[in-house]
Formats: C-alpha cells, sequence, structure tokens
C-alpha cells in the first residue's frame, strides 16, 4: 500500500484490506511498515502488539504471529523512531520469513517514500498505489512514478485507486487516469464519517459489521486482486462470519 504522499488514506485502506483478506479465509498479516509513525496497533485497539524490531532481534517470536477469527495477525511498527534504518537493512530476510507463514501479506507505509518502498516493491505480487481527491495528491503520484522509473522499480504490479469517490467529489477516476497517461484507477467510496471515528476507537470490527462504504469497495477490490480466491468468495457468500460481496448494503447512512 502505498501513495505519492501523506493523507491518502492508506493505514485505512490497508487495514481493511487485511481483514478482507482474512474473511476469505486467507491467513493474512497485517505488515505496518510505516517503520516511524506507523500507527496499525492503535487502530485495531491491540496494546501490546508483537513489534518488527523485537522479531528482528528475537526471530523464534515470530511463531507468536497468529490470525484469530476474522482477524488478521499484526506485526506492528517499531515503538522507536530511531529503530527504522536498522529494521530496513534487515527487512528483506523478515520478508522471506514472513512470506512462508501466510497466505496474504498487506504492508502499509509511510507517506515519505524511502528506501523501505524500494524494498517491498521488488518483492510485491500487487502495488496498491492510493490516491485521494487533492489535486496535490494526483502531482504526487506523478513524482513518485518518476522516482520508480528513475531507480528501476518496476511499476507494472501498480493498482491505482482514488479514495473518496462521491457524488460531488473534486475528482473522478476519469480525471486521474488521464493524469496518469491512461492507466487504468479503481474507486473506493467515501466512508464518511465513521470510518474515523470508529478506526480511531479501535472499534475496525464495527467498521466492517456495518457495511461501511469504503469497506464494500476495499472488498471487491480484494477479489478482484488476490489470486485463487473465486471458490473462498463463493463459500463465504452465504457462510457464517463476515460477509463478502452480498448485493446492496443492509444500512444506509444518514445525510448529513
Amino acid at each position: 500500500m502505498v501513495s505519492g504522499s501523506g493523507g491518502a488514506g492508506k493505514s485505512a485502506v490497508a487495514l481493511l484490506a487485511a481483514h478482507a483478506a482474512q474473511g476469505l479465509g486467507l491467513r493474512t498479516l497485517l505488515l505496518d511498515f510505516d517503520l516511524q509513525f506507523g500507527d496499525m496497533a492503535q487502530l485495531m485497539g491491540v496494546k501490546k502488539p508483537l513489534r518488527i524490531d523485537e522479531v528482528l532481534a528475537r526471530p523464534e517470536r515470530l511463531g507468536q504471529l497468529a490470525c484469530e477469527g476474522k482477524v488478521p495477525a499484526l506485526l506492528a511498527a517499531p515503538e522507536h523512531v530511531d529503530a527504522a534504518e536498522a529494521v530496513v537493512a534487515q527487512a528483506p530476510a523478515l520478508l522471506d520469513a514472513v512470506r512462508e507463514r501466510f497466505d496474504v501479506i498487506v504492508a502499509n507505509t509511510g507517506g515519505a517514500w524511502a528506501e523501505q518502498h524500494a524494498v517491498l516493491l521488488e518483492r510485491s505480487s500487487k502495488a496498491l498505489f492510493l490516491v485521494d481527491q487533492r489535486a496535490t495528491s494526483v502531482h504526487a503520484t506523478q513524482r513518485a512514478l518518476d522516482l520508480c522509473a528513475r531507480c528501476g522499480i518496476a511499476v507494472n504490479p501498480f493498482l491505482f485507486t482514488l479514495n473518496g469517490c462521491g457524488k460531488g467529489a473534486p475528482l473522478s477516476s476519469m480525471d486521474v487516469s488521464c493524469a496518469l497517461k491512461g492507466a487504468h484507477v479503481h474507486e473506493l467510496l467515501d466512508g464518511g464519517a465513521d470510518v474515523e471515528e470508529l478506526l480511531a476507537a479501535g472499534l475496525v470490527v464495527d467498521l466492517i459489521d456495518s457495511r461501511n462504504d469504503l469497506f464494500e469497495g476495499v472488498e471487491e477490490l480484494m477479489a478482484e486482486i488476490l489470486p485463487g480466491v473465486s471458490a473462498a468468495a463463493g463459500s463465504s457468500r452465504e457462510g457464517p462470519g463476515m460477509p463478502f460481496l452480498r448485493g446492496k448494503r443492509s444500512r444506509k447512512r444518514k445525510k448529513a
């Protein structure tokens, strides 16, 4: 999960994407690779998470990572900002180790591009590039793509996604597509105030159970991009646990 700048909604979308994958019955790890200011633990309401630097210091602690029901496993960002540089140096081995334990790894990143972005992108089968409704976000996306080109980072795994779509939104997927020279751009609907309020309180499961517009869009996107999920998607539509692609939402958001 990357963006050209901060504020695009990466944390919320990464969190919901991990829950969507886990809801399909895929063993999923949410990796908070915003090494300086990652807040996945707070958004999930986890008070004492296992952190990346703790695993690097004691690799056997990887065995503590486990999914619980419809909640993905979490490997949180280092507690201290100054640990970021040391983490990047050991990141390739860490990523190889967690890939052996999970079907899906959803990695959140920070807004400022740095070496850890290259480390992740070189090992990712898909990279969700999030753009928000600011014109500056589109420009930042163009600059990030230019950086990738100059650094030799392949851009073919990128899936461009416009966040905050809806009636009256400043930008549409067509606008962003034109700015990105015809690239296909997915749309995610604005989830409203519920997203910020519930995630700030660590109530991500409540947000999902409400069938929020943003979550339903993320869920549909994950169904498209995760390989081999068709059978799992069909069974989860009717089975217990997280509903999957059940058509119209069961509730309507009140008008502001």
